[in-house]
């Protein structure tokens, strides 16, 4: 390892975090995927640290915001996706614990709701089927659906997963 492998290491990571956030994981896989070695990669790993550049705390936050935004999911979907962005799992959990699912369902279903036609039982079955996709639980569903006003299609021996037999 020498200096200027590290230099490289350091310009390199700069032109990828230069396109967007990333999580410590996801760059230290950029860079060894361009060949730099684990001593190099961990060198100029500390060096972004030090200046600020890698913040796995400020990275999970704005990247589900990001996500929340453009394409709400239910709490397990953005729990897999922020662990597949390389964020530890505590933290994952950390930054979920002021995730508000139920409003993101909501705003999900009237989105979606726009663009369904067909009867109300039509309608509340593919807006179901949608949010579930999704990722939400079946009590955010439940909650987004009633305030759409659709009628419940749910029968009395549901088993409480909100699929119906």
């Amino acid at each position: 390892m020498t200096d200027k492998t590290i230099h490289e290491a350091v310009r390199d990571g700069i032109r990828i975090l230069a396109l967007r956030a990333h999580s410590r994981a996801e760059l230290v896989s950029k860079l060894k995927k361009k060949g730099f070695d684990e001593e190099t990669v961990e060198a100029a790993m500390s060096k972004f640290e030090s200046m600020g550049l890698i913040d796995d705390p400020g990275f999970a936050a704005g990247y589900l915001e990001s996500m929340s935004r453009r394409r709400p999911e239910g709490r397990f979907k953005a729990r897999m996706r922020l662990l597949r962005k390389g964020v530890p799992e505590g933290l994952a959990d950390e930054v979920l614990n002021n995730y508000d699912a139920t409003s993101l369902c909501e705003a999900a279903a009237e989105k979606k709701m726009r663009s369904l036609s067909g009867t109300p039982e039509i309608v509340r079955k593919k807006l179901e089927t949608f949010l579930r996709n999704r990722g939400f639980d079946w009590s955010a569903i439940r909650q987004a659906l009633s305030k759409l006003d659709l009628p419940d299609l749910r029968n009395d021996e549901d088993d409480g997963d909100g699929w119906r037999e």
